[in-house]
């Protein structure tokens, strides 16, 4: 039996949890019965309301896979920095970078906790599971732990940065 069915294709302009928090809220307006001018109005709200921060403690897998340049990542690692970033229109970007990896972390903790309303949170991490559980439960102070997602980043976002990435999704409001 041949159905009909509905699609449009939403480029939300971002990754990892934030695009998984977007789809999330999407399928639980579907799921109540939302029609679907509905859910995409749901989707197309939800878009400007999610962010995140990520950590990683190298340049160098940015370098390998042509993101920055030999210098860059050179300089990078000289003075051991920690490059902090986030996507803006789709693009990621610089959102600043620490010195320590204590710092990058209180850096995506200052990040969730700098929102006065936040209704989803994720933490996710390439192979540093330590560090997420650290913060996960930093973040416990300013939202439910137990609602907190854990998740694990792919094998295409750790190629591009790393064992050490680290990050923070929010959806909320600021």
């Amino acid at each position: 039996m041949k159905r009909k069915c509905r699609v449009e294709v939403v480029d939300s302009q971002w990754a990892v949890m934030p695009q998984g928090f977007i789809v999330i809220k999407a399928a639980q307006a579907a799921q109540a019965g939302a029609s679907f001018a509905e859910v995409m109005d749901v989707t197309h709200r939800n878009i400007p309301r999610v962010d995140m921060r990520a950590a990683f403690d190298t340049l160098e897998y940015l370098k390998k896979g042509g993101r920055i340049g030999r210098a860059a990542a050179l300089m990078g690692s000289m003075l051991r920095v920690n490059p902090i970033i986030t996507i803006r229109d789709g693009v990621v970007e610089s959102a600043g970078k620490t010195r320590t990896r204590a710092k990058a972390i209180d850096l995506l903790y200052d990040f969730a906790a700098g929102y006065s309303h936040i209704e989803e949170l994720a933490v996710e991490a390439g192979a540093c599971p330590d560090d997420a559980d650290l913060l996960v439960e930093r973040l416990g102070a300013i939202f439910p732990r137990e609602r907190i997602y854990r998740t694990r980043t792919t094998p295409v976002i750790g190629t591009h940065t790393g064992p050490g990435l680290l990050l923070v999704s929010v959806l909320g409001d600021k």
